[in-house]
């Protein structure tokens, strides 16, 4: 009796092939649904931000645009990290503290953390259980 041994029947080969055709799409798909706070997180890191940190700044990141913000203000160079933080924790992807803030610095002569107040996003809170 054959055992049939290095023989694929037609259709055991299709499903290989398209299984391992699908493998690289799939990891390709996994790559483009990062957590938005992970990515966030990821580009703070390589900025240079402590782990401490770039968690403070990504906490509840709808993108990466609370990171962007970070390494353009760092760029910029007249705030600390812990304030870059500040400015930008919580920019949505339709803020632009950063740019706010340096264009501010350049335009006025008030203190830094003055500035930072006037551009910081507004954070938004969502309400507790109400009877």
């Amino acid at each position: 009796m054959k055992t049939g041994r290095g023989i694929l029947r037609p259709w055991a080969r299709a499903v290989l092939t398209v299984a391992f055709s699908a493998a690289p799409l799939t990891a390709a798909a996994a790559a483009q649904d990062t957590a938005p706070q992970v990515s966030c997180y990821q580009r703070a890191m390589d900025g240079g931000l402590d782990d401490s940190m770039a968690t403070q700044l990504c906490r509840g990141a709808r993108s990466a645009s609370p990171a962007d913000c970070f390494l353009r203000v760092q760029d910029e160079g007249s705030l600390s990290q812990s304030q870059s933080v500040q400015l930008c924790q919580f920019t949505a992807p339709d803020e632009d503290p950063a740019g706010c803030y340096i264009q501010a610095r350049q335009q006025t002569f008030s203190e830094p953390s003055r500035v930072m107040q006037l551009c910081q996003p507004a954070q938004l809170y969502c309400p507790g259980f109400v009877n």
